[in-house]
């Protein structure tokens, strides 16, 4: 039965790369104290994500996958289930409607024509404000004591 990858090649380099140290790290516990259940582990979960990065498919991953699509195909009445079947999918679901949407409230939030936004940009500007005053009253301070 031949699977389907699932994993990138830098994905896969590096579970490999993690599943070989802990391969020889178990192997030197186990050879130190024949007994060491702590070691035998290693080497078994070390071997697991070896055999992960060399066929590049890891079955936790798939399974994870197929179980969000199907929870997701079972709540297809609900209005928030093609957003976030896009979003598993990689698809964008923004439509050209939202996106202008977006750029028009956000053109009138920095031109300050929404009044929540000109009460946060006062806001700020009152605040930008008190911090420059105290600086400068710092600095003022600092000249005074140090004339060089």
């Amino acid at each position: 039965m031949m699977h389907e990858t699932n994993l990138s090649e830098k994905n896969a380099f590096c579970r490999f790369a993690m599943g070989v140290s802990l391969t020889a790290f178990g192997i030197a516990k186990v050879s130190r104290n024949p007994e060491c259940t702590k070691g035998r582990l290693m080497i078994a979960f070390g071997a697991f994500k070896m055999a992960e990065g060399i066929f590049k498919y890891c079955p936790t991953k798939a399974l994870m996958s197929s179980c969000m699509e199907s929870a997701m195909s079972n709540n297809n009445n609900s209005t928030g289930n093609s957003s976030m079947q896009s979003m598993f999918s990689g698809q964008n679901s923004m439509s050209s409607e939202h996106i202008d949407k977006l750029m028009k409230d956000f053109s009138s939030a920095i031109s300050g024509n929404t009044s929540g936004s000109n009460a946060t940009a006062s806001k700020q500007s009152d605040s930008s404000t008190s911090n420059q005053n105290s600086s400068e009253s710092k600095s003022s301070t600092n000249k005074a004591q140090n004339p060089s």
